[in-house]
Order: C-alpha cells, then structure tokens, then sequence
C-alpha cells in the first residue's frame, strides 16, 4: 500500500515574506531575494525532500557558476548501469509552441542530464539585471507526496520564478507545475523524472514570460 505524506509550504527566499508584509512594505519580495551572484557557493541540502526542493530554488535565484553546479546537483546522476539517470518529460502542448517558433530546430529526445545544464543559464538571461526569487509550493490538486517503491516517491509541485526589480513589483517570468519522482539513494534525495506541465491561468502563449519549464528548456539548446 502506497504511503503518502503532507508536504509542507517552503518557498526558498522568501522566509521572510510574512513579517515583511506585516510591516507594510510595498515590494516584499525585494528583501528577501537572495544573494546576488557573487561567486559565493550555495548550501547544498538533500537531507529531505522539501531540502532538495528549497536547494534547488535557491540555486536557481543565484545565477552564478556556483548556483548551476547547485541545480544541477538536484538531479539523479547514472554513474552506474544500475542507478537511474534524471529525464524531463515535455508538456507537449508548450513543445509544440516552440516547435513552431524553432525554424527546424528539433526537441531533443530524451532530455536528460547534459540537456538540463543549460536551463539554469537560460533562466539566468531572461531578466539580467533584475534579482530573482523563486517559489514552489505544492500542487492543490494532488497535496500529497506518495511513496510508490522504497526511497521513491512521488511529488507534486506549482513552481513560479519571480523577477524582483529594484523599484517595481515583482513580475512573473516562469510558471508551471511539475510532477516529479524522486529518489534517495544513502542520505541523499535527488530529482529522476521531471514531468512538466503549463499553468493553465497562463497557457503556451502567455502575454509575457510566464512560460513553463518546457519552453524555457527547449530555448536552451
């Protein structure tokens, strides 16, 4: 029998979010952005599921070689034959979209680990010189994560990134939902499939950035 867990509401750099509102400020989410790349390592935590997915969030607001290395530490490496190797799953609707838009560029098939080290950058460039703080909470749809074999388990989450201008509000610029598996192999948990989703509030062809995981990964290569 499957077993299932409630996960709690983490949202890397934004710890401070309530007391900020509290307090009256108009922009909350400019002091809470993290570090600006600096060359400053980020503290790797894969202790427990929500830490790697709090890991990841804070990899992906600091845009610097040591937070790529920090992303992509999130994901299942295959060493050997006998452990498994990270793949995304398109949205196809938001991989048709960039199909159309690509002039005979094709997807690649499977996406796997060596694809996924351009995301990071490639978020990175959307907004150069805005700070960025990122989001995930879980899925209202499917609240619970389930264990489907020992060590693995499966997660459900809404994920949004966040441009924090310095005089403006925030402005969303990558949104979606993913529904992922994750493993833990020693003390570590780490992400094996990806399986993406566009944000219906926001469709395959938002007004602005608010484009899924999908496209962005696609635009990457």
């Amino acid at each position: 029998m499957p077993r299932s867990r409630r996960t709690l509401l983490l949202l890397p750099a934004f710890a401070a979010l309530l007391l900020i509102a509290a307090s009256g400020c108009t922009n909350p989410f400019q002091p809470a952005t993290p570090e600006p790349p600096s060359g400053n390592g980020v503290v790797e935590d894969f202790s427990s599921i929500d830490a790697m997915l709090n890991t990841m969030g804070t990899a992906i607001q600091t845009r610097s070689t040591a937070g790529a290395d920090a992303y992509i530490h999130t994901f299942a490496e295959s060493l050997t034959t006998s452990q498994r190797a990270f793949r995304a799953f398109y949205d196809e609707a938001a991989k048709a979209a960039w199909l159309a838009g690509s002039n005979g560029q094709q997807a690649p098939d499977p996406w796997v680990l060596q694809n996924e080290r351009g995301l990071h950058s490639r978020l990175s460039r959307i907004r150069q010189n805005d700070e960025y703080a990122f989001q995930w909470f879980r899925d209202t749809l499917s609240p619970n994560d389930t264990e489907i074999a020992p060590d693995v388990w499966s997660v459900h989450i809404h994920y949004k990134l966040f441009a924090t201008p310095a005089t403006t509000d925030p402005v969303l610029i990558a949104v979606g939902f993913a529904d992922l598996l994750v493993q833990k192999v020693g003390q570590k948990w780490s992400i094996f499939e990806w399986h993406d989703r566009v944000d219906p509030d926001y469709g395959v062809n938002p007004n602005g950035d608010q484009r899924s995981f999908t496209y962005y990964r696609l635009d990457s290569q």
